[in-house]
């Protein structure tokens, strides 16, 4: 191809910047291309011409090739792309990449967003909006289609949900009740209402700012998710550098507060029990979790400042303490994983401590937590009312728990004691446990998504598996390219979808 024709010729006339407008320019490199078969030249070399005549003719020619062109110039050329185009312009070579790095490029991107004027990083901005979306899915029994045609293609298609142009970058989604939670990048948490038929409706409304993380009852069920505790930066430093809010979800209002000691700063808040035996657990930047317990129902009641006593607790596997980096939560049972990927397992239940080891114990919650022996690092985790989900770093999906219905996707409906590994063909993205269904996001090596599932099935729980599953199945849902995290309630599926290029999910080349 290098000494045919059509590719000289554009190399040569159309990036040049002198001469007439571009469209008489086009007109004359159409008619020399009329000219060259009846009479060669060597300004309109001819296919016939040898290879030798046409590097002569590029090399007579400089600056006409697109690698030629003054970085100035590739940066206009690039701010009139979308981030998706120019993300792929970078990955064509080691010059394309540091070009479209410039800082400029993807400013222009992020002119007309709303937020700080000036971020760290203009290039994570542009991608984060670009990229960010919230899909949506009804659930429950599939209706009755045409003679012939199967339960599964009547299930409903996957909508896009309520746009926020000003969130910058969805990082997580939580259904409650009557309402969804979404919280971005920017530390705002948003606060959509929606009808349980027709999907969202109304306006977002800004709940809080400056938002370090939030919780809501952990039951699976949204009718018990009318409050949320918010983990927050107050905006006096006099006041502490944490403090956490209740806030009533029907009125978005704020109910009480919580303020600590300035010595104590947490990243991460997590709710166990029910409303009337609450605890709160609470992750410091340090690595350490402080559990405090509250009566939901009396502090409503009171109008007066009051002092909880707060414990820490204490992580330790034999090599040593633990520092603890992310702590998820369910009613009877909080997961924790450490820096270096070990996961311990805290049981407050007698009956859910023998499902998940097989001991009885007459107060487990006296107990210390239970370390989760695995050979490789985790870095990702889901825990259900009664099973638990682990991801680690070279892809691998590993389950325990009750399996009554198949939920761990074993193959067999064995309660399992010990961490088990679930067959996958694809890497996973994101694990979901539900009360008695998993749910798995995984991505084939083109970058597409699937959605598969395995457990309980009806009720629309696993969409086009009516009858369950007791191994991962794919699922009739459709999923976006850029989805990142799965959720879901009694009546509807959440899939969220946001690029985050800062965050590397596996290590040792799984990214």
């Amino acid at each position: 191809m290098l000494g045919t024709a059509p590719p000289v010729k554009k190399r040569v006339r159309l990036p040049s910047l002198e001469g007439a407008p571009p469209s008489s320019r086009l007109r004359r490199v159409e008619g020399r291309r009329g000219r060259r078969t009846r009479c060669p030249s060597p300004e309109t070399p001819s296919s016939s011409f040898q290879h030798e005549r046409t590097e002569d003719v590029t090399a007579e020619r400089p600056g006409a090739c697109i690698q030629d062109l003054p970085p100035e110039i590739m940066e206009v050329i690039l701010g009139h792309l979308s981030p998706c185009d120019v993300m792929s312009f970078g990955a064509t070579c080691a010059r394309y990449h540091q070009q479209n790095s410039v800082p400029w490029v993807w400013k222009s991107f992020c002119s007309r967003m709303p937020g700080p004027s000036e971020p760290s990083d203009w290039q994570r901005l542009a991608i984060l909006k670009h990229t960010q979306a919230l899909h949506t899915q009804r659930l429950g029994p599939a209706q009755r289609g045409s003679p012939g045609t199967r339960s599964s293609r009547s299930q409903p298609p996957t909508s896009r949900a309520m746009e926020l142009p000003e969130a910058h970058g969805y990082r997580r989604v939580v259904p409650a009740w009557g309402s969804v939670l979404l919280w971005d990048y920017q530390g705002t948490l948003h606060l959509l209402r929606h009808d349980g038929a027709e999907g969202l409706l109304s306006q977002p409304n800004v709940l809080c700012h400056n938002v370090k993380d939030f919780a809501v009852d952990p039951r699976n069920d949204a009718r018990h998710r009318d409050h949320v505790y918010v983990l927050a930066n107050p905006q006096d430093v006099s006041q502490g550098t944490s403090r956490v809010t209740f806030y009533g979800l029907g009125t978005g209002a704020p109910v009480f507060r919580m303020t600590f000691h300035p010595s104590l700063a947490f990243a991460q808040i997590c709710l166990t029990g029910t409303k009337i035996h609450r605890q709160l657990l609470l992750l410091s930047g340090t690595g350490a979790v402080y559990g405090l317990s509250l009566n939901e129902a009396n502090m409503l009641l009171r109008w007066h400042n009051f002092s909880v006593h707060m414990t820490r607790k204490i992580m330790s596997v034999p090599q040593g303490p633990l520092s603890i980096r992310q702590v998820q939560s369910s009613q009877n049972s909080a997961l924790y994983l450490s820096g270096d990927g070990t996961v311990c397992l805290e049981v407050y239940s007698p009956t859910l401590y023998k499902k998940m080891f097989g001991d009885q114990q007459v107060c487990p919650a006296l107990q210390p937590p239970v370390h989760l022996p695995l050979p490789t690092k985790v870095v990702k985790c889901s825990l259900g009312p009664s099973h638990i989900c682990l991801v680690d770093e070279r892809g691998g999906i590993f389950t325990q728990g009750d399996n009554s219905f198949g939920q761990l996707g074993t193959g067999d409906r064995v309660d399992r004691r010990q961490l088990t590994q679930v067959s996958v063909s694809m890497r996973p993205v994101d694990v979901w446990c539900g009360p008695n269904h998993t749910l798995v996001l995984l991505q084939d090596e083109s970058g597409a998504k699937e959605l598969h599932g395995c457990g309980f099935g009806a009720a629309g729980r696993l969409p086009g598996h009516p009858k369950g599953s007791d191994v991962l199945v794919k699922l009739n849902v459709l999923v976006p390219r850029a989805s990142r995290s799965i959720c879901a309630v009694k009546n509807c599926l959440y899939i969220m979808s946001s690029h985050d290029i800062d965050e590397a999910l596996f290590d040792d080349g799984h990214n």
